[in-house]
This record gives C-alpha cells, sequence and structure tokens, in this order.
C-alpha cells in the first residue's frame, strides 16, 4: 500500500488580514478580511479593481507594513519585521541611473559581499538567461522598457530569493513589448520555479502566468473567486489566447470582476 505523500505547507500565507489607513479624521478600510496561502513553487495572481489594496498584500508580504486585523505568516512565522526572504518587483524599475547593466545586476550580490569571482560568474549567468548579451556596458537611460525590465528581473533572481513579489511590473510596456516579457517570465519561471505572487490588472496575462488567480472585491476587499488555472505547462503565451479552455476561463473571471469594475470605472462607489 503506497503511501500518499502530505500535502505542501503554505510558504506565505494571509490569516483573515485587515488592513486600514487614516489621513487626519478620514480613515480608509482597504483590505477587509483576507485569508489565502501561496504555495512553494506556485505562481499566484491577484486582480481587482484600482485601489482595492493588491499593492497593500505585496507589503505586507514584504514586511513593509503591519495589518490593522490578523496575521500574515512565512514560513509558518508571523511577519514581524523586514522580510528579507522575499524578493520585491515593483511597477517602476528602480534602476540606480549611474549604474551599467552589469552593475545593477550585481548589486545585491555586492551587498551581500559575495567574492568577486562567483559574483561576476553568476552575473554573466543571469545576462545571458534574461538577453542582455552585449549591453552590459550600457546605463538604464540607453535601454528599451523591456530592457530595463530584464534587469530589474536579474537583479531580482539573482540572490536567489525564496519568493519574489511582483507589483503589475509590465503594467507599462508596450502591448508587443509586455507579450514577449510575459513569456520571457515564463521561460525563467519554468526553470527555476520561484514562488511568486504577483499583481496585474491584465485578466490575460493572469491566467497565461498562473496557477491560481484570485480575484478581490472593491474596497474593503474580500476574496470573491480563486480560480485553479489548469492549462498545461509549459505555455506559449503568444498561442494561449487562441486555446477554449483560456477563453472559457477569461468569462469565468470577467463575469466575476465586471461589476466591480464598472463601479470603479462610474465612480459610484
Amino acid at each position: 500500500m503506497s503511501e500518499t505523500a502530505a500535502p505542501a505547507l503554505d510558504l506565505l500565507e494571509f490569516r483573515k488580514v485587515g488592513k486600514s489607513f487614516s489621513s487626519g479624521r478620514a480613515r480608509t478600510q482597504a483590505l477587509g478580511s483576507i485569508s489565502f496561502g501561496v504555495k512553494p513553487g506556485e505562481f499566484v495572481s491577484v486582480v481587482g479593481p484600482s485601489g482595492c489594496g493588491k499593492s497593500t498584500l505585496l507589503n505586507l508580504a514584504a514586511g513593509l507594513m503591519r495589518p490593522s486585523a490578523g496575521e500574515v505568516h512565512y514560513g509558518g512565522e508571523a511577519i514581524k519585521d523586514i522580510n528579507q526572504r522575499v524578493g520585491y518587483i515593483t511597477q517602476r524599475d528602480n534602476l540606480l541611473p549611474w549604474a551599467n547593466v552589469y552593475d545593477n545586476i550585481a548589486l545585491g550580490l555586492k551587498i551581500r559581499k559575495m567574492p568577486q569571482p562567483a559574483q561576476r560568474q553568476l552575473v554573466e549567468e543571469f545576462i545571458d538567461m534574461v538577453g542582455l548579451r552585449h549591453f552590459e556596458r550600457h546605463y538604464p537611460s540607453e535601454l528599451s522598457g523591456g530592457m530595463r525590465k530584464r534587469v530589474a528581473l536579474a537583479r531580482t533572481l539573482i540572490y536567489s530569493p525564496e519568493m519574489v513579489l511582483m507589483d503589475e511590473p509590465f503594467s507599462a510596456l508596450d502591448a508587443h513589448v509586455k507579450l514577449v516579457m510575459q513569456s520571457e517570465l515564463l521561460r525563467i519561471w519554468e526553470a527555476h520555479r520561484k514562488t511568486i505572487l504577483f499583481i496585474t490588472h491584465d485578466l490575460t496575462e493572469a491566467i497565461m502566468l498562473s496557477d491560481r488567480v484570485i480575484i478581490l472585491s472593491a474596497r474593503p476587499a474580500q476574496i470573491k473567486l480563486i480560480v485553479e488555472i489548469d492549462l498545461p505547462r509549459p505555455r506559449d503565451a503568444f498561442a494561449l489566447q487562441t486555446n477554449p479552455d483560456f477563453i472559457g476561463l477569461f468569462s469565468t473571471l470577467w463575469n466575476t470582476l465586471k461589476s466591480d469594475l464598472q463601479l470603479d470605472v462610474m465612480g459610484t462607489r
């Protein structure tokens, strides 16, 4: 009689998490009561209307702020300080303008005082991985938006965080560049299987990349729906959108989300 493997424990877990913000006498409840987990190696996307607290979830996971209610756990322990076991990629690439591609990618290794020979070998590997060979000595001002995102991705992945938090990293890119970057992220994720919590407004992007998609309501945010994305991997970002299963998933997510988006656009909340 074979033994059944125990299910993997969540690496990151939100336990009835609420978050409010105060400004003078005004108080805004961003998160209602949010509970979900992210397992090791899983790619989870969070989608919701503007201002519902999606980025707040990442800040809580990174230990940059504390919940007003509930707890956020990482590796089985409540987060009480800056979470140094995660990497964080924001909407802005935050590259150092005075540093070239090589030095921007090497930044985390230098901070950790990795020996130069090992540092050089690793940076060279990541330059190849994100397709920036021959651009090592270029500065951020000399790069396209997509290339800057590649640098930011390599700079975060190179020091091997257990988990990567990504806050709409491709939102500012043109549609065709965005599709290329989504394909690159899929390729890199398949190779390294990092745990990723990904924030996006784009349902197509969420389905294309994720193992699960979490739909949040308008604030104070509650979870409206969690959908398993059972499309086979590896995925082709260019071909996936014509897959009937993809179309069905998009319809399910859109029908859940659209009422809150309509309220958001009309300003009736």
